[in-house]
């Protein structure tokens, strides 16, 4: 695991008109979330991203400005619209949480950065301030060398986008919320008639973030917010639990309460790229399994909790299907993601696949594979019985409240 990520983070590190670190809020590179709540691109910013947009690239010019300062506006009013829209659906503590790391990306901070308090607390203020206005408006059309797409066509924004060295995501999120991101473009390749597009510096994106989004063909990776969940993880850690996940921090040296620094950092780079294969292969493993009806069960759930129902039963079918990450990682005996891989299944996914963790312990003490790969194809066929219920209860009928009402008994019977 994490040969693809590791070939990325080569592509990367050399392709050089992109290796310039940005500054949001208050250097004059980029004016983006500034006090007036505009976007510019000036300075050595514009010298790197505005020559794309334009018939005269290589060359800087007012005009070729004003089209990079209109694309990158046009995806942050839909970023914000989005925010003003579907903020309420977070709890007080996610959305404070979502708050942090949005704010942290805007300044363009590393997850670990300590920041002013009373900084985050003007730039929610001014967020805030125009959700009034913002909730009365619509999604933007984005515009790519005076031509508009329509703002979730990321297929053909990405045609235009590539060669620009920018790669753009956009689709739905927890709850349906709308989400967008702008970022540089690490790498992109085809696997498995599946186009992979790898985000490295982000430059625009909403309170909603996920390290891995499948849309139609396209998957996105994003490195940010993958490296924010590891960090984030690691910060929790505390020593003497056993888990599977300080199982995996243990096997990169991490040690519970570490201090950040550039090697921790290196560890946490390793990390991802093992763990961007798991997700890799998630996402192929989604599309694989996918069912047409599954988008409209999850619009009808009801609530947050049989929406997490639902959003579980999907996920774990592509993590224990023939094509997802579980299979390869017992193929590949690669200890590391296995560690990863379940010390990551969280929330409904967990409380739906108990036997997974009974499983792994089983393992610490036999390095019995085998074993491990029974349990994968049990589950697997477990949660396509569970998923042929929902969508038995879904085809009986499109009343909606009757469709809700049957969900939650069910799930009442499944440990929902």
């Amino acid at each position: 695991m994490g040969r693809i990520f590791l070939q990325c983070l080569d592509f990367y590190r050399n392709f050089a008109i992109f290796n310039l670190q940005f500054a949001f809020y208050n250097s004059g590179l980029f004016g983006l979330g500034g006090k007036d709540g505009t976007v510019r691109c000036s300075g050595i910013l514009a010298i790197y991203f505005c020559p794309f947009f334009g018939n005269n690239a290589g060359i800087v010019n007012t005009r070729s400005r004003q089209m990079f300062d209109t694309f990158v506006r046009d995806i942050k009013f839909n970023c914000d619209f989005s925010d003003a829209q579907y903020w309420g659906y977070f709890s007080i503590c996610g959305l404070l949480m979502r708050y942090r790391d949005l704010f942290r990306s805007e300044q363009g901070l590393p997850p670990w950065a300590e920041f002013r308090r009373s900084g985050i607390t003007e730039w929610i203020a001014r967020k805030e301030a125009r959700w009034p206005e913002l909730e009365k408006r619509d999604f933007k059309d984005i515009m790519i060398d005076d031509a508009p797409y329509h703002p979730f066509d990321v297929f053909e924004i990405n045609r235009a986008l590539t060669p620009k060295g920018l790669v753009y995501g956009a689709g739905y999120g927890m709850y349906l919320k709308p989400t967008f991101f702008l970022a540089r473009l690490a790498a992109v390749r085809e696997v498995t008639d599946h186009t992979v597009y790898v985000a490295g510096r982000e430059v625009v994106r909403d309170l909603f973030t996920a390290p891995a989004m499948l849309q139609g063909r396209c998957i996105f990776l994003r490195r940010e917010p993958l490296k924010t969940l590891l960090w984030e993880k690691l910060s929790e850690l505390t020593s003497g639990r056993a888990s599977a996940l300080e199982h995996a921090f243990l096997q990169f040296g991490f040690r519970p309460g570490q201090a950040i620094d550039q090697a921790v950092e290196q560890k946490l780079d390793a990390m991802a790229a093992i763990y961007c294969d798991v997700l890799l292969y998630h996402e192929l493993a989604e599309s694989m399994e996918d069912v047409p009806e599954w988008n409209d069960i999850v619009s009808l759930a009801g609530d947050r909790n049989a929406e997490h129902y639902v959003r579980a039963i999907k996920d774990l079918i592509a993590d224990t299907s023939d094509f997802g990450p579980f299979r390869v990682i017992v193929e590949e005996k690669d200890r590391t993601a296995l560690s990863l891989f379940i010390g990551l299944t969280e929330g409904h996914r967990k409380l739906l696949f108990p036997e997974i963790g009974a499983a792994y312990r089983e393992f610490l003490s036999t390095g019995n594979w085998e074993s491990l790969e029974r349990t994968r194809k049990a589950g697997f066929a477990r949660f396509q019985t569970k998923r042929e219920t929902v969508l038995h209860l879904y085809n009986a009928g499109r009343d909606k409240g009757a469709f809700t009402e049957q969900l939650r008994k069910t799930m009442q019977g499944n440990g929902g």
